[in-house]
């Protein structure tokens, strides 16, 4: 007879897939006819970003494009440096194990090396090494048994548990294009040398059956001044977005995990505004809102009849039951001896967390490699733009606490802020890290399905015995080797006070 279950239904995620897949573009860039020719390349910037992707069994196929800010050096009476925007389409296929299109998947890509040449003076060879950042996970539909609506008694071992049950995922796309006037302290600008966006600032609200997602868009320009022989000058703009976004089912036990990236990302002089402070920024974010309940749940962890002969159907899955997220910030401070060539004077400067590795043993999370600095001088000698990068390095232990042996640790170092001060030759360097640690406490469940009750033999199953205690026994499952309960071998057994100490080699009499 099929026996009638109370069951809570949940929707768990499984353990995170996050891989970190490397390959290499080569694209060549063409000084378009308008500009002078290049004698020497002083700095290559790449930013890639992502379109679109199609997911098949395994693989992923990317699309994009990537942006190159180009800096040279040419042979012109007025200015001896130029710059050069370019933005090229691209493709690649990457192997990603146990990726599928049913997932949730998110792809971040970043720069990590980047090898350039100049075969001729209107042609520049760009290799670039991108690493593409991928977490996916896939969501399941779970139901935990918490009762048995039957005649005869069921023994049952609860079990009570925390669990993140996911309401929904929702990936929105936030999307505007804006003239920006510079500050009033900005030089008007000639050309754009070199430009560097990043996501700050970001804070969510509810409302009603919205949230609305606030951020800044911090950008870091580095410019030719216009009408200034020589002038390169850095600028600090910032650019805010907000959205509302639909979600169903928000009430006051939602919590929201929402990660922002970058989809497409312009910026370019406004010719067709008279100030030459004016510039062009058009964007693309990708908002991914993970909105979730935290539910205490009470579920049948074991069961047996001591009368009835149980036969059902388990499926065992592993599931992330909790995830946590862990943040601490590190600063690192370096004074670097005559590192600058004499009458430099640094005028920019960016930083690489890409050489950055990192280990997990246990609890422990271990930093180690370098953060690679780039600088930008004017050598006030021969009055021209210049740039060499230094290599800081990094070793930093982080020790988490609330991490279990079945806990899956995914780790992101980002960008905290970085500060350079020059005195001379020598420069103070600053920089400040944020890791991020998401722990996912895995946890494995039996889910019971089609439980049916039959007549038992009882005949085979003798009135008394004695058992001696094994490796591994506890007293739930003496209990049911022999369909009797705890509490009758406790009320047998006086010398048992706890049911959860027992002792190997320990006799035990059971009387069913």
């Amino acid at each position: 007879m099929l026996v009638n279950t109370e069951r809570k239904n949940l929707n768990l995620n499984n353990a995170t897939i996050s891989e970190d897949i490397s390959t290499w573009v080569e694209q060549d860039i063409i000084v378009p006819d308008t500009k002078p020719d290049a004698v020497k390349i002083i700095n290559v910037s790449v930013t890639p970003y992502i379109s679109d992707f199609d997911v098949y069994n395994d693989k992923i196929k990317i699309d994009g494009k990537i942006n190159y800010f180009v800096i040279y050096k040419v042979a012109d009476e007025k200015f001896s440096t130029r710059g050069l925007f370019v933005s090229h389409p691209y493709t690649q296929i990457i192997n990603v194990k146990g990726i599928q299109n049913d997932m949730d998947i998110g792809i971040v890509p970043i720069t990590k090396n980047i090898i350039h040449s100049l075969p001729n003076e209107r042609k520049i060879a760009v290799k670039t090494e991108i690493i593409f950042k991928i977490k996916a996970k896939k969501s399941n539909s779970i139901s935990l048994v918490n009762k048995f609506n039957t005649d005869d008694p069921i023994e049952c071992k609860m079990c009570r548990s925390n669990f993140n049950n996911m309401m929904c995922v929702k990936r929105s796309i936030i999307a505007s294009k804006e003239d920006v006037v510079l500050p009033s302290e900005a030089e008007d600008l000639f050309e754009i040398l070199k430009v560097e966006a990043n996501i700050v600032n970001t804070e969510y609200k509810e409302s009603y059956n919205k949230i609305m997602l606030k951020g800044d868009i911090n950008i870091r320009i580095l410019y030719l001044a216009e009408n200034k022989e020589n002038m390169v000058k850095k600028i600090n703009v910032t650019v805010p977005f907000s959205a509302m976004v639909e979600l169903d089912n928000i009430n006051d036990k939602s919590k929201y995990d929402i990660d922002y990236v970058i989809k497409d990302f312009d910026i370019r002089i406004n010719n067709e505004i008279t100030s030459t402070k004016t510039i062009t920024v058009e964007y693309q974010i990708e908002a991914c809102i993970n909105m979730y309940e935290e539910e205490e749940v009470e579920y049948i962890d074991d069961f047996y009849s001591q009368s009835k002969e149980l036969t059902y159907d388990t499926n065992d899955m592993q599931v992330v039951s909790t995830s946590n997220k862990f943040t601490k910030n590190i600063d690192i401070k370096e004074n670097i001896t005559n590192i600058l060539p004499a009458n430099a004077k640094l005028v920019d400067y960016d930083l690489d967390l890409s050489y950055i590795n990192y280990d997990i043993t246990g609890n422990n999370v271990t930093l180690s490699g370098t953060a690679k600095v780039n600088l930008f001088y004017i050598n006030q000698d021969t009055l021209e733009l210049e740039s060499k990068s230094i290599d800081i390095l990094v070793n930093e232990n982080l020790v988490l606490d609330e991490v279990q042996n079945n806990s899956k640790l995914i780790v992101d170092i980002k960008n905290n802020g970085i500060n350079i001060v020059q005195n001379g030759n020598d420069i103070e360097v600053k920089i400040g890290l944020k890791v991020i640690v998401i722990v996912e406490n895995v946890s494995n469940l039996s889910i019971i399905d089609n439980l049916n009750e039959n007549d038992m033999e009882l005949v085979n199953l003798d009135s008394m015995n004695i058992y001696i205690v094994k490796p591994g026994d506890t007293l739930w499952s003496i209990a049911k080797r022999y369909k009797t309960s705890v509490e009758k071998i406790m009320k047998t057994n006086e010398n048992i006070v706890d049911e959860n100490i027992i002792d190997v080699g320990q006799k035990i009499f059971i009387i069913r």
